[in-house]
């Protein structure tokens, strides 16, 4: 089987003479560096992909009462009623050797002054999950539903 020395893509030395105009397109990252990179617009990267901090807190201190290492009155600014008697229910329900660890936090706008949020918790051996909608009231991010993988104790 011959080559031709059009077709050939050799990255070795020896055909470096040989190697066609062909090279592989270079594409930006799909994440900034960790110092705050900016767009040719002016506009940092990936602004507005990022779970805002307030929210990312607020997962941690809810998988932090679905393990039983705190009381889910301390969130009460930001939770409603029903909501609170539910992390009431399930704190506890999430068995964790050590203090939960947020692995991943997913968010979703819904419309301007709500979202929807997603948590991994890392257990050790095991990943948790639970979700939350969350309406914005008085500058404050409130807890107005939440869903779990566990059904609570029994």
């Amino acid at each position: 089987m011959s080559h031709s020395c059009e077709t050939h893509r050799c990255h070795r030395a020896s055909c470096e003479g040989r190697r066609s105009s062909w090279a592989p397109t270079r594409t930006p990252a799909r994440t900034p560096l960790r110092r705050m990179s900016v767009g040719r617009c002016g506009a940092p990267l990936l602004e507005g992909h990022r779970t805002p901090a307030d929210v990312h807190r607020l997962a941690q201190h809810m998988a932090e009462v679905l393990v039983g290492r705190r009381a889910p009155e301390v969130l009460r600014a930001h939770l409603t009623v029903p909501v609170r008697e539910e992390l009431r229910r399930l704190r506890g329900s999430v068995v964790c050797v050590m203090t939960p660890r947020l692995t991943r936090v997913f968010h979703q706008p819904l419309g301007r002054d709500g979202m929807e949020a997603s948590a991994v918790i890392d257990c050790g051996d095991r990943a948790r999950v639970f979700a939350f909608r969350l309406r914005k009231e008085e500058g404050r991010w409130v807890c107005t539903r939440l869903e779990t993988d566990r059904r609570g104790r029994r």
